[in-house]
């Protein structure tokens, strides 16, 4: 005989008790394992603070915060300080540079007059030699000498300063070789031991 609509509302009611029944038994035995298995809670331990002492440990905090932000403020740079900084650090570098190449020009300066000094001296030099080359040397003439009786002892020459003979007989050529060689040793000294 089929089931009417209520019948069967029934049934699945009953069939969910069941079904609700075992699963309620199933948990209560599992229930009862634990509880046997569990360890003993520890006892809790109120911690009891006085209030003062709570309140000291806020604003302590407190100030710490605040001293670490007025730190943090003051180390904080502005955009317009940054740029600032890095154009007075470009302004520097740009006239350490230039310094650098103007000791390098005055450098390169001393060294040119340098250069051309010694150009001048061995010009000097060069017209010297070819003056040397062309002007040939003075032949001495020999002059008698008179024999003497007695042998005297030979005496060094001494150092005079020339006599009119001896610069008479001196040729142009001479004269301005000497007075080259003048020139040249008075630039010579004159670069070496100071202006």
């Amino acid at each position: 005989m089929p089931l009417t609509e209520e019948q069967k509302q029934r049934k699945n009611e009953k069939a969910k008790e069941n079904r609700l029944k075992k699963k309620m038994e199933k948990a209560q035995s599992e229930l009862v394992e634990l509880e046997a298995t569990k360890l003993p809670e520890p006892d809790i331990i109120e911690n009891i603070e006085d209030p003062d002492e709570v309140q000291k440990r806020k604003m302590e905090i407190a100030e710490k915060r605040r001293k670490t932000l007025e730190i943090a403020r003051s180390k904080r740079v502005t955009p317009t300080q940054i740029r600032k900084n890095n154009e007075e650090e470009m302004m520097r570098i740009k006239a350490e540079k230039e310094q650098e190449m103007m000791a390098k020009e005055q450098e390169m300066i001393k060294m040119k007059e340098e250069n051309e000094k010694l150009k001048a001296i061995a010009e000097e030099k060069q017209k010297v030699k070819i003056v040397k080359k062309y002007v040939s040397t003075p032949i001495p003439i020999p002059m008698k000498k008179k024999k003497s009786p007695r042998a005297q002892p030979v005496q060094p020459p001494t150092v005079q300063p020339p006599t009119t003979e001896y610069l008479v007989q001196q040729t142009y050529a001479e004269q301005l070789q000497e007075r080259m060689r003048q020139a040249m040793l008075n630039k010579v000294m004159a670069s070496t031991f100071g202006s």
